[in-house]
């Protein structure tokens, strides 16, 4: 009962979580309180440096991230096309979403690396030469310490593949029809769909003839209370622990869909589930309180599993939540036009506030102090890096304020730019005007220093031609 609400829900919301639950890391975006060095060339060219830490974007093409306390960088080509983040200990990478890699570095100065390119090409080192492995699928692949298997190769997939995990070794022709293996404590034997044994000493025994249709055996083995299974595709399958506490039946079976009808309890955590017409109705609860859930699908949704709470209101409306040691959150989403998070970081009190009306407006406050909103706001999803590549090109207006007090205004794609504090004020109008003031006096340059006074020092400073005179 409980994997299966486990995998029901976490299919669902599973997406719309890894928008919403940010995890504790290394700070992307300024957090000293000193003052900046700014420059900028329309929505083309944005450079800023604050203490040790340094923002570089020559947009849409390039974007990078420098925070030399921890050692820090993320760079960004043509985002997604290609993103990365590294320190002097590890690094990651991403591609359109689908391409990635990650690695270890070492103080000897040598690395581990994944690179996963899905599902095609797999490529990886480590510090010797037993631990560096490739894949190019389905031709050939020598793989290791992925997919939960210390080793796992292949020769023109599936016509045969072999993998061991410890002192457990297994090998498969035709995969997944013929597969045997086996160690001192494990008996693996399958010719498919025909027959199949997996058994592993004190913790299982799994049977089957004519898969899916006859399947039992024995699970938990090694626990206090042993469970008994059997199915009878698609029309009955059950399971019961051998002291009775736990029973669960299902009629008109099927994977992913449900059934149509099935029950069960589980006296030891206080679970009763019920379900009907598939997916259309389901109905968890339980005495203590800790894992609940009602479906009336595609209506109203409604589950409650370790501190998380999932709801929906039709396909578009979900609403998020999650309380936990370490995180609270709040997540509201109007698909595909509003979405609202809040994130609160408990033991360190700072919050993220974020909220979109797609493609009108964007809103975001992280947990350093930053703040600041945009309108247009043409990225859909929540994609930070994405945003800040590619929304000051289309924005209309952009308004920020810094952690260090500093505010600042862009209208029509950065057309015009003011920049302010309460001792300075900077307005930038791409060639025709650069202009700063502060309580000593004012810069004026026309065409970055065709023409230009200053007046901040005891003798004013004039720019012809770019010449100082």
């Amino acid at each position: 009962m409980d994997s299966r609400f486990k995998i029901q829900f976490g299919i669902v919301f599973s997406f719309l979580f890894l928008c919403s639950s940010l995890q504790a890391k290394i700070p992307n975006s300024f957090t000293e309180d000193t003052k900046s060095k700014y420059s900028q060339f329309w929505f083309l060219y944005e450079a800023e440096s604050r203490g040790r830490q340094n923002f570089f974007a020559f947009r849409p093409f390039y974007m990078s991230f420098t925070d030399r306390s921890y050692a820090f960088q993320f760079r960004s080509y043509l985002s997604p096309i290609y993103y990365k983040e590294e320190t002097n200990y590890w690094y990651t990478w991403s591609s359109l979403f689908f391409f990635s890699g990650t690695g270890f570095k070492h103080v000897e100065g040598d690395e581990d690396e994944d690179i996963l390119i899905t599902p095609l090409f797999l490529w990886g080192k480590g510090e010797s030469q037993r631990e560096n492995y490739y894949s190019i699928f389905p031709i050939y692949g020598k793989i290791r310490n992925k997919l939960s298997y210390q080793e796992l190769n292949y020769v023109l997939f599936p016509i045969y593949s072999e993998w061991k995990y410890k002192t457990y070794k297994a090998k498969s022709i035709l995969w997944p029809f013929v597969m045997w293996g086996g160690s001192e404590t494990r008996d693996d034997f399958r010719v498919f769909p025909f027959y199949s044994k997996k058994e592993h000493e004190g913790k299982y025994r799994r049977y089957s003839v004519l898969w899916p249709f006859f399947q039992w055996g024995e699970e938990r083995l090694d626990k206090k209370e042993p469970t008994t299974y059997q199915i009878y595709f698609p029309f009955y399958n059950q399971k019961d622990s051998l002291d009775g506490n736990m029973k669960s039946r299902a009629f008109l079976w099927f994977p992913l869909i449900n059934s149509l009808f099935s029950y069960g309890y589980d006296k030891k955590t206080g679970q009763t589930n019920y379900t009907a017409l598939f997916i259309l109705f389901q109905y968890t609860t339980s005495t203590k309180k800790d894992t609940e859930k009602l479906v009336f699908f595609p209506l109203y949704g409604y589950s409650y599993f370790a501190n998380k709470e999932a709801e929906f209101i039709t396909p578009f409306y979900i609403r998020l939540s999650q309380n936990t040691s370490h995180l609270k959150s709040t997540s509201h989403f109007l698909l595909p036009f509003y979405s609202h998070m809040k994130n609160e970081y408990v033991q360190t009190g700072r919050e993220d506030y974020y909220w979109k009306l797609w493609p009108l407006f964007r809103y975001h406050k992280d947990p350093e102090g930053n703040f600041g909103w945009n309108t247009l706001a043409i990225i859909p999803v929540r994609f930070e890096v994405m945003e800040d590549v590619w929304e000051p090109i289309f924005s209309l207006i952009e308004y920020k304020r810094s952690s260090n007090g500093e505010k600042r205004l862009h209208l029509i794609t950065r057309l015009y730019t003011q920049r302010w504090t309460e001792d300075e004020t900077h307005i930038h109008i791409p060639i025709l005007m650069e202009y700063s003031k502060s309580k000593s006096g004012f810069r004026y340059e026309f065409a970055y220093g065709l023409l230009g006074i200053d007046t901040r020092e005891d003798t004013n400073h004039y720019k012809f031609f770019w010449w100082e005179i």
